[in-house]
């Protein structure tokens, strides 16, 4: 964080000294309270939970703004304590002038799936020339942005971030905060249903990835290729649209998509010029993670052949579909930091595509962001349908509240010899016992709270020997 003093702060934030004095260094800011805090740090009190000072009493300066100091006792040592009548206008204004000190490349990417992986894929090729601040693993909650906006100074050239929904206004927030020029949607499927009362709500909620975009410089990375994009997001506005796709439309154009060894070849077209890429990953939805990397640094200024170069040599993120050398030679594909429908609908594609001749089993489980309601059990009745028309020989489905998948499956005309429903670790792999040898590729879509007895981890860590910690 680049460091201010009390009295620049309160220059842009307003408030009044109520306890103690000093205009102190600060050099970290938080927005709730907690016992074990650095020195110089600034709070602002936007929990309104009680503060105990004591706990502090050894710390160096010590700033809350608050608008309950009574809710403030045990005051010691070098705490400040400034009151303000309005907590959360002083807290936007110190966002918005801590964000405007720095005229750098903010990068902002959301989507239902990929965001992650697509973020590591600009991290990657950009911290060859520049110093990059990101998003840490795929740790991209609200929580956390403050301490992702802080973390530019005066050392950082570049930033790029995830942006997720979770519900309605959640997106909006993140834009407030980090005010990206470069921004991408990858898709929209459905996931966080548990927070958004309908498929729409959730859908239309990504439109916000819009708000607080110069209409006349800002770049907007799009999908061509997704209908629910097409449908939700109204951007005749905008001058900065960019597109990615397969189609003629997209200025980022991926042709002749293809398997290869170790990921997937494809032909990028760019104003008529053609280059050979490949991306290490399995799956076309890491085509479309790949355009929309290529697109987002070409705008920073990384040349595209440079680009598609570092790009050969991206290193995967873990539990996005990585590929295995499983028990007794099969092939496990562990997929199981996360599960959407969208996610576990790609799973199963990379899983049908890679196994033409090999036998499929596909372990899916509990999309806990989808919530218990009637549209969440739609949403695991297609999945079922999915892993049907996918021509999956083996399907073993964990957990009651997934227990939709199996009858999906069912519905759609799949052998019931090769649907199993099981609870616990031991009773999954019972299931797939008989099939550990090396004609086997074993997709793990599951998240890691579904079963006990074995735990979901130490059935993994069996299945993949060389995954145990």
């Amino acid at each position: 964080m680049k460091h201010f003093t009390l009295n620049k702060i309160l220059k842009q934030t307003g408030g009044d000294l109520c306890y103690g004095s000093g205009n102190p260094v600060i050099k970290h800011a938080i927005n709730y309270a907690k016992k074990d805090i650095e020195d110089h740090t600034l709070i602002f009190h936007l929990d309104r939970e009680p503060i105990r000072g004591k706990y502090w009493k050894e710390n160096h300066s010590i700033v809350v703004i608050t608008d309950h100091p009574e809710l403030c006792t045990n005051l010691e040592g070098n705490i400040i304590l400034v009151k303000t009548a309005q907590l959360e206008e002083a807290y936007w204004k110190f966002i918005e002038y801590y964000r405007g000190l720095f005229d750098l490349p903010v990068i902002g990417v959301t989507g239902t799936c990929g965001k992650t992986t697509t973020k590591e894929m600009i991290r990657q090729i950009l911290i060859e020339d520049y110093k990059v601040k990101a998003t840490w693993m795929s740790m991209n909650s609200m929580s956390v942005n403050l301490r992702y906006l802080t973390g530019i100074d005066d050392t950082t050239e570049v930033a790029v971030f995830e942006m997720p929904v979770a519900y309605p206004g959640y997106l909006k927030v993140a834009c407030r905060y980090f005010q990206p020029q470069i921004r991408i949607l990858l898709n929209i499927g459905v996931h966080h249903l548990a927070d958004c009362e309908t498929p729409e709500e959730y859908m239309k909620a990504k439109a916000e990835i819009v708000e607080g975009l110069d209409p006349n410089s800002g770049i907007l990375i799009l999908n061509a290729d997704d209908e629910n994009i097409k449908r939700v997001l109204d951007v005749s506005h905008l001058q900065g649209v960019v597109y990615i796709g397969k189609g003629d439309d997209s200025q980022f154009q991926a042709k002749d998509i293809k398997y290869a060894k170790g990921g997937m070849a494809f032909t990028l077209k760019y104003q008529n010029k053609e280059y050979d890429a490949f991306i290490p990953g399995y799956g076309e939805h890491n085509v479309y993670n790949a355009l929309a990397a290529i697109a987002a640094v070409f705008y920073v200024g990384v040349d595209i052949s440079v680009a598609i170069q570092r790009l050969s040599l991206f290193e995967q993120v873990e539990e996005h579909l990585e590929f295995k050398r499983g028990l007794n030679e099969c092939t496990v594909i562990n997929d199981t930091w996360n599960s959407s429908p969208l996610s576990m609908a790609t799973a199963l594609g990379v899983l049908s595509d890679m196994s033409k001749e090999k036998q499929s089993i596909a372990l899916l489980g509990y999309m806990p962001q989808l919530g218990e309601g009637p549209y969440a059990i739609k949403q695991y009745e297609d999945m079922g349908k999915k892993a049907a028309e996918s021509k999956i020989d083996i399907l073993v489905v964990v957990g009651d509240e997934a227990k939709a998948i199996g009858t999906g499956a069912l519905k759609c005309g799949m052998d019931p010899n090769k649907v199993y429903f099981c609870k616990t670790g031991d009773e999954v792999y019972n299931v797939l016992a008989p099939y550990l040898n090396q004609n086997t590729i074993i997709l793990l879509k599951v998240t890691h709270r579904v079963m006990t007895k074995p735990t979901f981890k130490e059935l993994r860590n069996k299945l993949i020997p060389d995954n145990e910690e």
